[in-house]
């Protein structure tokens, strides 16, 4: 669904609506914690807050990746955004890590006789409700600006992903609170004091899998690794075809990603002379057809009698 606006006004956008909205789940959260003596609304209400920063982060690097290549940055700005998105994961499950060894260790303290705080449930249900609706809710503003971008922007489907991670802390917090309280003079009575640690340790083994996947994925980006097999094997076939007729042979294409760039480099070897603009007119019948195939691109045609690397050879 892409948009006639600026991409870059989409991003500014949909991140401005999202701080201020972070922000109010982050204060919510944190008040709600303090009222019910929550650990997990606690950790809801920081992921909030955390969320708050990172739109500020991401707002600025939405301008920087923008800029051209320069003498500092001679390839351009485009790691700015696979770098933000490792190190989002990396807070996100930094808090995830900190939430578990708080919620082990008052279950500890309980086990062995010492007192924790009692739960409040008067607020609990009105401000999972309440959260749950923003959350959920932003996230669907950010997915339908990211579709409006034409689905290239990976800051904000990061930041949608986060935001529906936050409505799934807010939903099983709130809801597995609500339901320990029916627990009260049951067989399970003994529990209800750390309820909240037990939902706590449920809700990060659930949701600790997105961050982990999202921070692999952008290491791999940062590392140079190539882009998604299907990403190669088209960026190899617009090479061929751009090279169909010419007096070339292509010896290797290397496809990488980082961020919402592709990078296309193709190796060629020239059969007989060429000369400098023919290379240049190849370069840039490569560059429409990427562009046509995957957005944002940058190619490059390096001439070398050598492949830089042997291609893995397939069975047929």
């Amino acid at each position: 669904m892409p948009s006639n606006l600026d991409p870059v006004a989409i991003e500014q956008q949909s991140l401005q609506l999202g701080k201020w909205t972070n922000l109010v789940m982050g204060v919510a959260g944190i008040s709600a914690a303090y009222a019910s003596h929550s650990d997990a609304l606690l950790v809801d209400g920081v992921y909030s807050g955390v969320n708050f920063f990172s739109a500020i982060i991401a707002a600025r690097i939405s301008q920087s990746i923008q800029s051209p290549p320069d003498a500092c940055y001679p390839f351009g700005y485009e790691a700015y955004e696979a770098i933000y998105v490792k190190y989002r994961a990396l807070v996100l499950i930094g808090i995830i890590s900190f939430a578990v060894f708080g919620a082990i260790s008052k279950i500890v303290t309980y086990a062995s006789g010492g007192e924790v705080p009692e739960l409040n449930f008067g607020p609990i249900i009105y401000y999972m409700i309440a959260m749950v609706v923003l959350c959920f809710g932003l996230a669907g503003w950010h997915y339908w600006n990211w579709q409006r971008t034409g689905s290239q922007s990976a800051l904000l489907i990061t930041e949608a992903k986060a935001a529906v991670v936050d409505g799934i802390i807010s939903a099983g917090a709130g809801g597995g609170l609500v339901g320990s309280a029916l627990l009260k003079g049951t067989a399970l009575d003994f529990v209800v004091p750390v309820s909240d640690s037990i939902i706590v340790i449920a809700m990060c083994a659930f949701i600790i899998g997105q961050p982990l996947r999202i921070f692999l994925d952008a290491l791999h980006e940062i590392a140079g690794g190539t882009a998604p097999d299907d990403v190669c094997e088209k960026a190899r076939s617009l090479v061929d075809e751009a090279a169909n007729g010419q007096s070339v042979e292509v010896l290797a294409v290397s496809t990488t990603k980082l961020g919402r760039t592709y990078f296309v480099i193709a190796y060629l070897k020239p059969k007989s002379a060429v000369s400098a603009e023919d290379i240049d007119t190849f370069r840039d019948k490569l560059a429409t057809n990427c562009l046509e195939a995957f957005g944002i691109v940058k190619t490059e045609v390096i001439v070398t009698a050598h492949a830089p690397y042997e291609t893995p050879k397939t069975d047929v």
